[in-house]
């Protein structure tokens, strides 16, 4: 079941990076680009958002009307963004009362005495003004009819009506006028300017977006210190690349079935990029970039909450969020972890950490065969810690080389000659009786160790244990890593299989069984507990 927003601790972020550029001194151009569904709308509204305490905005959008806008970004309602995405191509028009006593006037003569009666109205006689240069060659390039988007005699413009004006784009150009006035009227403050899309801009004008954004560069961004973003509904190397001081492309991928969000930073004039790819998602009608996963479990830790017991049929993972997307796992099941190469070990074991300390807190047994060597006089504090259990006798960790022979009461030393004699049904039985321990019992196996003890086809000889389990109605987690030589099997006999793997820095997981879309580990949490991630899925 996936949520309808995302979690509050991932509420939507844009990269840093972005909003470091837009503080820079002086004014930029940003091209943001990508087919669409990509997020370019999203990223560029999320811009404004993060932006808004800083720089006025004046949002442009020539593809869809705002009422449309906010049903796709319910968000922009509830962050009361409406006046200022409203500002795009309606400014003026708030002075309709006024105008309403012009109705004898010819629609053009109307839109003149619009833009006039607004910048009069914001002028004092010390007001800065902002450069026109360009705007004024190219409007009279316009009435001259000697520019077209496709090189023939005479203009090409449409007609666009709002309210009861009428705009002859053929005179002149509205939306860009009004935002040279919202320009002059914020300065000496900058002003963030958002086109979204230059394409549609460049359509509706019968001009080239190359010539709209050489305009506005020159006057606005070089001359006047603004801040522009133009979203551009292509991909790929295009000719609007060297026009802008940075490039973003957006890309939306296919994946196995699953889609994979990225963005990529191309250029930053003036910006050192270190980090130049990000993963996101869109999950609730925003963006969030995932940061790199950096996993560090505390020294000291308070005891872990345990996830509430919904039924007799079922067990938790340790982790509500991982129960919520993959569902609880079945009594009677064989559940498989599959770990990338590149996936820390410290994630590994937040998981081995949290499903342990919450089986053992309900009173369960747990029998345990690490996937890497473990220091086990910190698990035991770990776990002491974790459950607020001064003793385990429930807990057995399962050790082949018996260097720790009688030093931890959980350590129990097995003879590594053969795996089917080491994880006998009956010895673990009667190990988990003994301690007092209830049903369902929990096993956990480390493949990748079990094969550099027992040899490659450990798999075989441990399907004994694991059958009994099963009968039983207990849980088997097998930990294996890509390269493992049991995986095809595991893959196999699993009832669920969930693959976590490294996504440049951030480790993503996706259900196999059942299939899920991928889901980033966010663990972000309060320094004094085991870090426990929530799942954000990549939507």
């Amino acid at each position: 079941m996936e949520p309808t927003s995302a979690p509050k601790n991932c509420q939507g972020k844009v990269p840093p990076i972005l909003l470091d550029f837009m503080r820079a001194p002086g004014g930029h151009s940003l091209v943001v680009k990508g087919d669409a569904g990509t997020g370019k709308t999203t990223l560029a509204l999320q811009t404004i958002e993060e932006m808004e305490a800083e720089q006025p905005n004046y949002y442009l959008s020539t593809r869809v009307s705002d009422e449309a806008l906010f049903r796709q970004f319910p968000w922009v309602r509830e962050q009361k963004m409406r006046d200022n995405v409203l500002k795009a191509g309606k400014t003026f028009l708030q002075r309709n009362k006024e105008l309403a006593a012009m109705e004898d006037a010819h629609p053009q003569v109307t839109v003149a005495a619009a833009k006039e009666l607004l910048r009069a109205l914001n002028r004092t006689d010390d007001s800065l003004m902002v450069v026109r240069t360009e705007l004024h060659k190219l409007e009279g390039q316009i009435e001259a009819g000697e520019l077209t988007e496709d090189g023939e005699e005479g203009f090409q413009g449409d007609l666009m009506s709002e309210g009861e004006i009428t705009f002859d784009l053929g005179i002149m150009l509205p939306e860009l006028e009004v935002g040279y006035d919202m320009v002059e009227t914020n300065l000496p403050a900058k002003t963030l300017i958002v086109v979204d899309s230059i394409d549609a801009l460049s359509e509706r004008y019968g001009i080239q977006a190359q010539r709209l954004v050489n305009t506005l560069q020159k006057d606005l961004v070089e001359n006047s210190a603004t801040n522009i973003v133009y979203t551009l509904e292509k991909s790929g190397k295009t000719d609007m690349d060297y026009l802008g001081d940075g490039v973003i492309q957006m890309l939306s991928e296919d994946r196995q079935g699953r889609r994979i969000r990225q963005l990529s930073i191309e250029k930053l004039r003036g910006q050192a990029v270190e980090r130049w790819k990000y993963y996101f998602t869109l999950n609730g009608g925003r963006m969030t970039v995932f940061d790199p996963t950096w996993v560090r479990i505390p020294e000291q830790m308070r005891p872990m909450p345990t996830v509430p017991i919904t039924d007799e049929l079922t067990v938790s993972s340790g982790n509500e969020s991982m129960d919520q997307y993959f569902g609880r796992i079945p009594r009677g099941s064989l559940v498989l972890w599959e770990f990338g190469l590149d996936v820390h070990q410290d994630v590994v074991r937040c998981l081995e950490l949290a499903v342990m300390s919450d089986v053992l807190q309900k009173g369960r047994g747990v029998a345990w065969l690490p996937m890497y060597a473990t220091d086990y006089g910190l698990v035991e504090r770990q776990m002491r810690m974790l459950t607020g259990m001064e003793n385990l006798p429930a807990m057995r960790i399962l050790d082949t080389q018996g260097d720790s022979a009688g030093q931890y009461d959980m350590v129990k030393t097995v003879e590594g000659e053969e795996v089917s004699q080491d994880l006998r049904w009956s010895e673990m039985r009667y190990m988990m009786e003994g301690a007092g321990a209830s049903s369902p019992y929990l096993s956990i196996l480390g493949y990748d160790a079990m094969e550099a003890i027992y040899g490659s086809g450990v798999f075989r000889d441990s399907l004994e244990h694991i059958d009994a389990m099963r009968r039983g109605g207990h849980v088997v987690i097998a930990i294996a890593s890509s390269r493992s030589a049991s995986l095809d099997a595991l893959r196999q006999q699993a009832k669920l299989h969930i693959r976590f793997e490294d996504m440049a820095g951030c480790v993503m997981a996706a259900g196999m069984k059942p299939n899920t879309p991928y889901l980033y580990l966010d663990f972000n949490g309060p320094e004094d507990r085991l870090p426990v991630p929530k799942l954000v899925p990549m939507i």
